[in-house]
């Protein structure tokens, strides 16, 4: 069997259920359900569990109402400041389950989500892909576990689908008396990627960290979107630059794998872009990168022109986890 996915779980493997909040039909909040990310997570729940009432959580209304509308009586939009302790716990008072999208994760100082989650012992997921961040909620696994919570961070596509891989390659090679020497996650997106603006503030937030790796086992940082590769992601997407980017998985696949040497990279199309990401890490102020707002702002003005390139060179995403012989 695979191993607990590394990152995936802050509390989820131990913890014993949570008492149930006593009602006919189970009650989920999409947190960010206006956005693309948390909109698609709702309409696929939807589809999946037609018996859910599903409340979409965000501050769009407009947008919000509208979703609810689509999904049918089971769906109500709740306007709701993610930010805010007493609104939250308030949320969640009444919903059995929490799924945290409302990116971007990076420069969040707490995980104010997942504390009122544990408060109000309601079941926990995100799609975090932020180093500190996801750290961070791991910090809350004894407080969740003795609550009964289950909670689970970092559960997107990479990372965590991508971690689920990682564990996949990993226990394979050691059941053939292997033991990896290495592990290296690469990762293209084309434009958006169908993920709405948030894609866009996540990547330039990540231009202002230095990137964690490791090497034979020591942590080492290097400079963000540096050392390109060309990788082959195989037929449909084929071969593809990627650069070093700082994402959580790298740090707990050596931490809870075991890999002595790992690292992560990220490249996008069309290739202006790339160039484009990668000036933005040699010639903008650190400064500039790490403040959310200016980056928001910054976000505003580029995402009609990736819409509009989008629409001409498709919204892809792609994987490539490899342990090299």
């Amino acid at each position: 069997p695979l191993r607990t996915p590394p990152a995936a779980a802050s509390s989820a493997a131990t913890a014993p259920a949570a008492p149930s909040k006593p009602r006919s039909s189970a009650r989920v909040l999409v947190l960010g359900g206006t956005g693309r990310v948390g909109g698609s997570t709702a309409t696929a729940l939807s589809k999946l569990r037609p018996d859910l009432n599903i409340l979409i959580g965000g501050r769009n209304r407009e947008k919000g109402e509208s979703l609810a509308s689509e999904l049918g009586e089971q769906s109500e939009f709740v306007k709701i400041d993610t930010g805010n302790a007493a609104m939250l716990e308030k949320a969640l008072e009444d919903v059995d389950l929490v799924v945290h999208t409302a990116g971007p994760f990076q420069r969040e100082a707490e995980c104010t989500v997942l504390q009122a989650a544990i408060s109000t012992k309601t079941a926990y997921i995100d799609v975090c892909d932020d180093m500190d961040y996801s750290w961070r909620a791991k910090a809350f696994h004894e407080e969740a576990k003795a609550q009964g919570v289950p909670a689970i961070t970092t559960a997107g596509i990479y990372p965590g689908v991508s971690n689920v891989m990682a564990a996949e390659l990993v226990n394979a090679a050691r059941s053939e008396d292997g033991e990896p020497e290495r592990l290296r996650f690469f990762y293209y997106t084309a434009g958006s990627g169908g993920a709405g603006p948030t894609i866009l503030a996540t990547s330039f937030l990540l231009l202002g960290e230095d990137v964690i790796a490791y090497n034979k086992g020591e942590e080492i940082k290097l400079k963000p979107y540096s050392g390109v590769l060309n990788i082959d992601f195989g037929k449909g997407v084929r071969k593809r630059d990627v650069y070093l980017l700082n994402l959580p998985e790298v740090k707990s696949a050596h931490k809870f794998l075991g890999v002595p040497t790992v690292s992560a990279r990220f490249g996008t199309a069309p290739f202006f872009w790339n160039w484009g990401m990668e000036a933005f890490a040699n010639f903008l102020p650190v400064e500039l990168l790490r403040d959310k707002d200016k980056v928001g702002k910054l976000v505003e003005q580029i995402d009609p022109l990736v819409r509009a390139i989008d629409g001409i060179v498709g919204e892809r995403v792609s994987m490539r986890v490899s342990i090299p012989l």
